[in-house]
């Protein structure tokens, strides 16, 4: 694996995350919300509500996509689902990014299913064989039709196409048209240290995808407040962490996260100008609406939460490494990185998320109260309401 692309914080923001870690941790206190605020038990189980989120927060602004890394070379392609709309990103020809509806224009079936790394220049439709370019979505060919279709312009029949950007390592795509998208103004003023953590440098490693029975910001709300650490997982990582202290920032509708280790503690006796956050924390991010990036000293993990229905969620769970991983000391390291994560939020976190679906869903219980000590979750409910306000 490299040993010369790590990632890297901007200084100044480093050294800054890390005194707010030490002031917190020395003050017993956390970052603070100006207030707590209620969320009503229907914007978890209102099939209602649940349509509000598609369209306006899934369809109409962008969302990401996957890494640049996915699609490492030509001909590489990707599929993914956002709002109810089916997306294929691919890596063309000329070593840029289109993205499509994912459909055959015939009888719409999927072009692509999951990953596919391949050199080919074009879709082939694997239900009747039709034949697109990755270029320009133009239709090349229709096997075996005996003049079925002369009556058609191949123009009319071409994929759609669906605006999308890269930037950062990163591609965005709008799932609901072609309105261009800027990246850096999406990002809210985030682009520049994502930029030199070195997103486009990192290689795919583990992949895995699992359902579970219940709402997608119930799963995505656990993820934004470390408050449950000592508790839900008192024996799994609790002795590792510090406690209360953790260093919340909002860029728009997105947020950073840092969740430092105990280890942290022992850099407090440095000089100012040797301290390191990295090494001894997660620092975390939410990209609106619905993507968790943790990143840590040596590799990246995501987080894609992807709505089904108002009570059912994919988790789509990734690791990236820096470099390619070339020896078994490394694939030992980075397998038993992505299984502990796997199994705390597999074992704990998600199914906890189940469990308070359904007592939300019994209509026993008219809302959850959300404290001033649990800033993500105020802020990213405070995402969905003024995302769905003009829906």
């Amino acid at each position: 694996m490299s040993a010369t692309v790590r990632p890297q914080l901007p200084r100044a923001t480093e050294l800054e995350l890390v005194e707010r870690v030490f002031a917190q941790h020395a003050a017993r206190t956390t970052s603070l919300a100006e207030a707590g605020v209620r969320v009503p038990a229907g914007q978890y189980v209102s099939e209602a509500h649940h349509r509000q989120e598609a369209e306006s927060l899934f369809r109409d602004a962008p969302v990401f996509a996957c890494m640049s890394a996915d699609l490492a070379s030509p001909g590489d392609r990707m599929s993914l689902e956002s709002g109810g709309v089916p997306i294929v990103v691919v890596r063309a020809p000329d070593g840029g990014v289109r993205a499509y509806v994912n459909v055959c224009r015939h009888r719409a079936a999927p072009l692509v299913r999951g990953i596919e790394i391949t050199n080919e220049r074009s879709f082939v439709c694997p239900f009747h064989g039709w034949v697109y370019d990755t270029a320009d979505g133009r239709l090349l060919g229709q096997p075996r039709s005996c003049d079925g279709f002369d009556g058609i312009s191949p123009i009319e029949l071409s994929m759609l196409p669906l605006a999308v950007a890269e930037a950062h390592g990163m591609v965005i795509v709008r799932p609901g048209g072609t309105a261009s998208i800027d990246v850096d103004e999406w990002l809210h003023g985030l682009g520049n240290e994502l930029r030199s953590l070195n997103f486009a440098s990192v290689v795919p490693y583990a992949r895995t995808s699992t359902t579970w029975q219940c709402n997608w910001k119930l799963l995505i709300d656990t993820f934004l407040e470390s408050y449950h650490v000592p508790t839900l997982h008192k024996v799994s990582l609790a002795a590792s962490y510090i406690g209360a202290a953790s260093p919340f920032d909002a860029f728009g509708p997105h947020n950073r996260i840092v969740v430092p280790q105990a280890a942290i503690l022992e850099q407090a006796a440095k000089p100012r100008d040797e301290w390191e956050l990295l090494p001894t924390a997660v620092l975390q991010y939410f990209l609106a609406p619905n993507l968790i990036i943790s990143n840590l000293y040596g590799y990246v993990m995501t987080w894609r939460f992807v709505p089904e229905a108002v009570d059912r969620t994919v988790v789509e769970h990734a690791l990236y490494t820096y470099g390619a991983v070339d020896t078994d000391d490394d694939r030992t390291h980075f397998d038993a990185r992505f299984e502990a994560a796997r199994a705390v939020t597999s074992n704990e976190d998600f199914p906890e998320s189940e469990r308070v679906h359904r007592g939300l869903a019994s209509g026993m219980v008219d809302a959850t109260v959300i404290g001033r000590n649990e800033p993500g979750i105020v802020h990213f409910h405070e995402m969905i309401r003024e995302g769905t306000a003009a829906h």
